[in-house]
């Protein structure tokens, strides 16, 4: 269940304060870079080097490609905060997470928890988590114009290996019929869909970012972020960034990119 737990899991739990795990602070170890504090109570010095050094790079990463650069800073006290658990049993008991779930984030408090050798967190969960917290920022939070295949479709957006072969299987549903439009997406419910469905959902949205990027450029996509949160509308941005006509228009486009 890796693949769906690192999608999902952020989704519940930017709904909750953090204020019970800022209450636990004291109790914790501190380990600090430019851009992150990792608290954590018996990781080794090993292990927090290799977070920090991959934190900080998919930092850089991001921010490159989204222009972060230019919007917000993470540094001093404004530094995200990654909560590192010793177990997977301690991190769901504290965290109130999923069984499955091998991380989550708090959007809006910039906080990412985990467990110490969590599977996959380092180069799938951590990545896409870092991309909501980043993406958010830059398009506003609360956003009624960014759809959650967006927030999604620029978090995978960050696991290409994953993704790295999807386009040729979308294009096989697509000529069958068996693929989600723009409506369904919208309409679609990630806690009661079932496993097919959510795979699709991440799918499609990872590859309608994808479009927009290796078609039009980053310079564009920074530009359609700053469309999205000057005037909050997604068919108004993408008609004054990328000149689609309507969100029919851009979902033609979408597919004959994928057909191709």
């Amino acid at each position: 269940m890796l693949r769906l737990a690192c999608r999902i899991a952020w989704l519940p739990a930017i709904l909750f304060l953090p204020l019970a795990v800022l209450a636990q602070e004291r109790s914790w170890q501190e380990a600090r870079s430019t851009h992150f504090k990792v608290f954590y109570k018996n990781a080794t010095p090993a292990e927090l080097e290799e977070l920090t050094h991959k934190a900080e790079g998919c930092y850089d990463s991001i921010a490159e490609q989204f222009g972060f650069n230019r919007f917000n800073f993470w540094t001093w006290d404004n530094r995200a905060r990654i909560y590192l658990y010793d177990s997977h049993d301690e991190y769901v008991q504290a965290t109130r997470g999923y069984s499955w779930s091998g991380g989550q984030v708090m959007a809006g408090s910039k906080i990412i928890q985990s467990y110490v050798k969590a599977p996959g967190f380092l180069h799938s969960i951590l990545p896409h988590e870092l991309a909501h917290i980043i993406f958010m920022e830059m398009v506003g939070f609360n956003n009624p114009a960014v759809p959650l295949w967006l927030h999604e479709g620029v978090a995978t957006y960050q696991e290409k290996n994953t993704y790295s072969s999807v386009k040729a299987e979308l294009a096989a549903k697509m000529r069958k019929g068996e693929y989600l439009d723009l409506d369904a997406l919208n309409r679609l419910d990630l806690r009661s869909a079932d496993r097919d469905q959510v795979d699709l959902f991440y799918t499609e949205s990872y590859t309608l970012v994808k479009f927009l990027i290796s078609e039009f450029g980053k310079d564009f996509f920074v530009s359609f972020c700053r469309d999205l949160r000057d005037y909050r509308d997604l068919a108004g941005s993408l008609r004054r960034v990328y000149s689609f006509k309507s969100l029919r228009d851009f979902q033609e486009a979408w597919k004959k990119y994928i057909l191709r």
